[in-house]
């Protein structure tokens, strides 16, 4: 009998550590959950827990993991054992990295796992509210609804990030453009023309006089600016993956405007989809709370619910708590509000969600809209103000007046 450590949740919402000894992970969950117990967080306290913490940190790619739960729900729908539906999975030649996660997944299955087990001891294991959220809907009957939900909302969210995506390349092609012909202009142009200013004994044009200046700044230096970049992309990297890292660039991209809020509705949108789906599946409120805010990738909008799921813990309505925190949209708090009278609160969270995820993308394609013809205007009024420069430098070579 193995000896498992775990975390879970009481009853009033409170956390509690322990170590319970079972046959199996499931049958460990499965004790806990019989005294009351809602476990979000199980290890192997014996030898197995020290081979899993050297394998390597990752994530489970969002597109493998809405394929491999669309297409399981499928088969588990037609009546399908479990194992056999990953064998099915496992064997399809056409998507190998579902093959591949489906397999890793049926070994842990044969072994008396449940699938929330086996996900939570991948090697790069999905986010945690997927894996409470399965968890949940094995122990709630509703395994196939739970999956196709998730499906659905990880389907959503790469179709909201795709689009953040489309909406960048216009402008990054436009202004990758904009620094090639200003460094042909700098780097070839006024070089060639630096000679006949020289020797025209005329007096070189302040505006042109800049530009040459800059020219040979470009000369001497572009060795460090080349380099320099990357040097700053890779610590600014380097320093992003480190927790006071993460938390700085999180509040300095809530700070920007626009670009802010945006950040902000598809966080709690993503965070509220994970909440409605628990609730629905019979996980009680502050638990949920908790494994949703796990899965928030935003730290802001993980403080953001932890201190939302303090308030609630102690009694104060969620709506209530929203609207005191102020951290998230209040859609949310208005929507569950309406969930607290009608006692549909998952439904109503849901809603929510879907709200955000509209204006989100309205958000979006203002912006792709503006964006181009801002940039166009932009790099063209700077590049034309380097051509005008030199058209001037020019004409003073041969006494034209401009």
């Amino acid at each position: 009998m193995a000896r498992f450590r775990y975390r879970a949740f009481q009853a009033d919402g409170r956390v509690v550590s322990d170590v319970v000894s079972a046959i199996s992970e499931s049958e460990a969950v499965r004790d806990l959950m019989g005294q009351g117990l809602t476990p979000f967080e199980m290890t192997d306290a014996g030898s197995t827990a020290a081979a899993r913490q050297g394998k390597p940190a990752g994530k489970q790619p969002p597109q493998v993991l809405a394929g491999f739960c669309r297409n399981l729900a499928s088969m588990l729908a037609g009546g399908l054992p479990l194992d056999e539906a990953l064998k099915l999975l496992a064997d399809d030649p056409e998507d190998k990295r579902v093959s591949r996660l489906s397999n890793e997944l049926r070994s842990g299955v044969l072994n008396g796992q449940s699938l929330a087990d086996a996900m939570a001891g991948l090697r790069t294991p999905p986010a945690d509210y997927v894996i409470g959220l399965i968890r949940a809907g094995e122990e709630g009957g509703s395994t196939v609804p739970v999956l196709n939900r998730l499906a659905d909302s990880i389907d959503n969210e790469l179709r909201l990030t795709e689009a953040v995506r489309g909406a960048l390349i216009y402008p990054a092609i436009l202004l990758l453009t904009a620094i090639i012909s200003i460094c042909i202009i700098l780097l070839v142009v006024a070089p060639a023309l630096e000679p006949v200013l020289e020797t025209s004994g005329n007096e070189t044009p302040a505006a042109a006089a800049w530009l040459m200046a800059a020219s040979h700044g470009l000369r001497d230096t572009w060795p460090l600016l080349t380099i320099s970049p990357l040097v700053i992309w890779l610590l600014a990297m380097s320093w992003s993956r480190t927790p006071a890292g993460r938390g700085s660039m999180s509040a300095l991209a809530m700070r920007l405007p626009v670009i802010g809020l945006l950040i902000r509705d598809m966080e709690s949108a993503r965070c509220l989809t994970s909440l409605s789906a628990l609730l629905e599946n019979g996980v009680s409120l502050v638990p949920a709370m908790e494994i949703a805010g796990q899965g928030a990738r935003n730290p802001l909008v993980r403080k953001a619910l932890d201190r939302i799921a303090d308030e609630v813990r102690v009694g104060v309505r969620l709506s209530d708590a929203i609207a005191n925190d102020g951290f998230l949209p209040m859609t949310a708090s208005q929507l569950a509000a309406v969930g607290e009278r009608s006692g549909d609160m998952a439904s109503q969270l849901a809603q929510a969600s879907s709200i955000l995820e509209s204006r989100s993308r309205r958000r979006i394609a203002t912006l792709t809209t503006l964006a181009g013809p801002v940039m166009t205007l932009a790099l063209g009024v700077l590049i034309g103000g380097i051509v005008l420069t030199l058209l001037s430098a020019i004409m003073s070579v041969n006494d034209l007046a401009v």
